[in-house]
This record gives C-alpha cells, sequence and structure tokens, in this order.
C-alpha cells in the first residue's frame, strides 16, 4: 500500500509546479493549465487522504466534484479565449489583455 506521505509529496510537487508556471511565464494557456494543475494537486489530495482510510463525508465529495466542475469550465474558457484571440491575431502574452475591452 502507497504510503500517504508520498501521495501528500506528489500533490506539493504538481502545486509547486503549478505556482511556479503562474509566476513565471506570462502566456495565457500556460497561466490556465497551470492552474489546472493545481486544481489536480488538491484533488491528488483529497483522493489520497479518503483512499486511505478516513471516512468520506458528503461535504468533502461535494467539494471534490466542485473541484472537477470548475477545472471543466477552466478547459473550456482556455479554448474559447484561444479561438478569441487566435481569431483576432492577438498576443497570447497577459500582460497586453488590455486589447480585449469592449
Amino acid at each position: 500500500m502507497i504510503i500517504l506521505l508520498y501521495i501528500y509529496a506528489l500533490a506539493i510537487a504538481l502545486f509547486s509546479i503549478g505556482l511556479a508556471g503562474i509566476a513565471v511565464d506570462r502566456h495565457l494557456v500556460v497561466i490556465m493549465l497551470a492552474v489546472e494543475l493545481m486544481f489536480v494537486a488538491s484533488s491528488i489530495a483529497l483522493i489520497g487522504y479518503f483512499s486511505y482510510g478516513a471516512t468520506a463525508n458528503p461535504g468533502a465529495v461535494v467539494m471534490l466534484f466542485a473541484i472537477f466542475a470548475v477545472a471543466a469550465v477552466e478547459i473550456i474558457a482556455v479554448i474559447a479565449f484561444y479561438i478569441y484571440m487566435k481569431h483576432n491575431r492577438i498576443e497570447f502574452d497577459v500582460t497586453k489583455l488590455s486589447r480585449l475591452k469592449w
């Protein structure tokens, strides 16, 4: 059986990589994928906690489904931003997003 420490180490490593991706890069798609990686890390930590023997209460299960729902909506938003910015020939640099004003 995998020790819970290894699962948490994996979750912390993935979360750290996502945080570094947000801090370092200015590309919109990379930032959104880094946030997605942080969602995956939190899901791994929650699933690892409950698979190790803790009883799953309904609030935690709802929180896990909420994490998955937000991650799915985020991917849809990334695809929509990408198509819009590619169609209008806007650079993917986050510092230049002021061109998206209505």
